[in-house]
C-alpha cells in the first residue's frame, strides 16, 4: 500500500507539472497572438497614415497648380486642411507649404524661371500612430505665351496701347502707328518686355533684339516690341512704301520709329537659310487645355455654346453668379463653342479691389477681387467688352480676340487673330502680374521625398 501512495504522489506532481508547462505555454501562445494582432493592427494604421500623409502631398502639388505664386505680399506659408485627417488628430497644419523664395519667381541667369516649394504632410491614426512626409516641388512656367502671340494677322485699327509686352505675330501687322509702346513716355523706346525671360528664345533676327532694363528684377532683357514673321506696315494697307523696313532687302538698319521691331527683311541666315523672326507655339498652347477645362468645371465656371448655331453671346457678371459669389483666389473660366460663335467677356476682375466683380474673401474676412482669371475660349472668337477690366490670361486658340475701346487687359494672349476696336484701349503686363501668376500655366514635379523621422533634420524635414 505504501509503495501504491507514493506511486500516485508522483503522478499527482507529474501532472501538476504538465499543466503549469501547459498554462505556461498557453499564455505564451495567447501573449505572441495579442502581440502580433496589435503589432498587425499598428502597422495598418501607419499604412493607413502614411498613405493619408501621402495623398496630403498630392492636394499640395494640386493646390500649387491652381495658385503658383503666394499672391499676397509678405506670405510665407499655406497651410491646407488635408479630408482624410481625423480633426480629432490635433494637428495644427496638416499641409504645410513653404518656399525659399516666399513664393516668388526665381530669375536663374540661364535656364527656365522657377520657385520651389517644399511641403511636410502630417496624418495620425489613433492616439500613437504619426507619419510625417516630407517633398520638394519645383514649378516651371510651361512653354505658353507670356506676352501676346498671334498665330495669324493683326489689325491694330482703334487706340491700343501695349505695354512692357512684346507682341509675337505669325503674320502681317497694319496700323503700326496706332499702337503706343512708350510706357514711360519718354520717346525713347527703352521699355522692358516683362515676359522676355519665358520667350527669348522664340525670338531671333538680324539684328539681334534690343536690350532694355527691367528695374523691377534689376536685370536686362529684351526690349518690348512688335516682331513679325511677315511684314510690319505703318497703316492698314498692305503697300511697299507702307512697310515698315522697305525697301531694305539685306543688312536692314533698325526702323527710326520702332526700333526695336524686327520683321521679315530682319531674319537671321543659318548656313544660309533664313530662320522665322518668330517661332509661334502651336501643339504647346493645347497641352493644358483638358487641365484648364476640369478646373473651370470644379468651379462652375464652364460653359458651352456648341450647338452648330451662329451665337453672338456676352457673358455678364450674373451668369457667373457674381458679385454674390465666393470665386476661387484663381479663377479659370473654359467656354466651348461653334465656329461662327462670339463669345463677349463682360465681367471686372480687379486683384484685391472692392470694385472686382470676381471676389473671394481673404484672410482678413473682406471680399476682395480675385488674383487673376484664365479665360479661355475654345472653336469661336472672344471679345473684351469696353471698358471691361481683367487681369491673368486670354486663350482662342482657333479663333480672332477682339478688345474694344476702354477694356484693360493685364494679361498674356494666345490668339489666331487680334484687333483693337472702338477708341483707346490697353494691354499690358507689370511685376505684380507676375506675383499672381494664373492657374494652369505651370508644371508642378516632385524633386524629392522624405519620410520625416523624430530628430531627423534635412531641407524639408524640421529637426524636432
Amino acid at each position: 500500500m505504501k509503495w501504491i501512495n507514493e506511486e500516485r504522489g508522483v503522478a499527482a506532481i507529474t501532472v501538476l507539472l504538465v499543466t503549469f508547462v501547459m498554462a505556461i505555454s498557453g499564455g505564451v501562445v495567447l501573449f505572441s497572438a495579442t502581440s502580433e494582432l496589435e503589432t498587425s493592427a499598428r502597422d495598418t494604421r501607419a499604412e493607413g497614415a502614411f498613405a493619408t500623409a501621402e495623398a496630403g502631398l498630392d492636394l499640395a502639388a494640386a493646390h500649387i497648380f491652381v495658385e503658383p505664386t503666394f499672391g499676397s505680399e509678405g506670405q510665407t506659408e499655406t497651410c491646407l486642411d488635408n479630408p482624410l485627417v481625423p480633426a480629432t488628430a490635433g494637428i495644427t497644419c496638416e499641409i504645410e507649404i513653404t518656399s525659399p523664395s516666399n513664393g516668388r519667381i526665381v530669375y536663374p541667369p540661364t535656364g527656365r524661371p522657377f520657385i520651389e516649394y517644399r511641403v511636410i504632410s502630417q496624418s495620425q491614426e489613433g492616439r500613437t500612430v504619426a507619419r510625417v512626409l516630407g517633398a520638394s516641388y519645383r514649378v516651371e512656367a510651361l512653354d505658353l505665351p507670356f506676352g501676346m502671340f498671334i498665330n495669324g494677322s493683326v489689325d491694330l485699327n482703334g487706340n491700343p496701347t501695349l505695354f512692357r509686352e512684346s507682341l509675337l505675330v505669325n503674320g502681317p501687322v497694319t496700323s503700326r502707328e496706332k499702337v503706343l509702346t512708350d510706357f514711360d513716355g519718354n520717346n525713347q523706346f527703352d521699355d522692358p518686355d516683362l515676359g522676355w525671360r519665358f520667350h527669348k528664345d522664340r525670338i531671333q533676327s538680324d539684328p539681334d533684339p534690343d536690350m532694355c532694363f527691367d528695374a523691377s528684377t534689376n536685370q536686362m532683357v529684351g526690349c518690348a516690341g512688335v516682331f513679325s514673321n511677315f511684314q510690319i506696315y505703318e497703316k492698314n494697307q498692305q503697300k511697299n512704301q507702307n512697310e515698315l523696313h522697305y525697301p531694305c532687302e539685306s543688312a536692314c538698319p533698325a526702323a527710326t520709329a520702332y526700333p526695336r521691331d524686327r520683321d521679315s527683311h530682319q531674319t537671321k541666315l543659318i548656313s544660309g537659310t533664313p530662320q522665322p523672326v518668330v517661332t509661334i507655339p502651336e501643339a504647346e498652347v493645347l497641352e493644358p487645355m483638358d487641365a484648364l477645362k476640369r478646373v473651370a468645371e470644379q468651379q462652375g465656371l464652364y460653359f458651352n455654346y456648341k450647338d452648330g448655331s451662329n451665337n453672338s453671346v456676352i457673358i455678364q457678371p450674373g451668369d457667373i453668379g457674381a458679385p454674390g459669389a465666393d470665386f476661387a483666389k484663381n479663377a479659370v473660366i473654359y467656354v466651348d463653342a461653334d465656329a461662327g460663335d462670339s463669345i463677349g467677356w463682360k465681367v471686372n476682375l480687379i486683384p484685391e479691389s472692392t470694385s472686382s466683380d470676381m471676389k473671394y474673401t481673404n484672410s482678413s474676412g473682406q471680399r476682395v477681387g480675385i488674383h487673376s482669371g484664365v479665360l479661355v475660349v475654345r472653336g469661336g472668337a472672344l471679345r473684351l467688352e469696353s471698358n471691361t477690366l481683367w487681369s491673368g490670361a486670354i486663350f482662342a486658340p482657333e479663333g480672332e480676340f477682339r478688345i474694344l475701346g476702354g477694356a484693360v487687359c493685364t494679361c498674356t494672349i494666345y490668339a489666331q487673330a487680334f484687333s483693337a476696336q472702338g477708341g483707346n484701349s490697353t494691354i499690358q503686363l507689370d511685376p505684380d502680374w507676375f506675383n499672381r501668376l494664373p492657374a494652369g500655366l505651370v508644371s508642378v514635379q516632385r524633386t524629392n521625398f522624405f519620410e520625416c523621422e523624430p530628430f531627423q533634420d534635412s531641407v524639408v524635414c524640421p529637426a524636432e
